[in-house]
């Protein structure tokens, strides 16, 4: 869970500065609503809503605040989304070939015959 909120973390601050590049552009001013980040584990998304934090590693405490900041603020909006649905599989882990063609037409990807 940890390496899961670690990552969580690091797609929030990506989000943070996607959003403040396009604050800067004066056509997208007035159009940028906040950012959806799927999350499969269940744990790392109590933790995010969590108010309280127990103290035992201090990283993940700085990022726990971090994450709970960006929430507050409206930067980023947080969803569970089942395994089965979730589109970065591929990119973490071996798949059979049925669930590579299944989340690859997800992104959008043409796949080769």
């Amino acid at each position: 869970m940890e390496s899961e909120f670690v990552a969580l973390a690091s797609a929030g601050q990506e989000a943070e500065w996607l959003r403040d590049l396009l604050l800067e552009v004066p056509l997208a001013k007035d159009n940028v609503s906040k950012v959806l980040i799927h999350c499969d584990s269940q744990a790392t998304l109590a933790r995010a809503f969590s108010e309280a934090y127990n103290g035992k590693s201090r990283h993940i405490g700085l990022r726990h605040s971090f994450v709970r900041k960006l929430i507050k603020d409206g930067i980023i909006s947080l969803t569970y989304i089942l395994k089965n649905y979730n589109l970065a599989d591929p990119f973490t882990k071996p798949l059979a070939i049925d669930l590579v063609k299944t989340t690859s037409r997800g992104m959008g990807l043409k796949l080769l015959e």
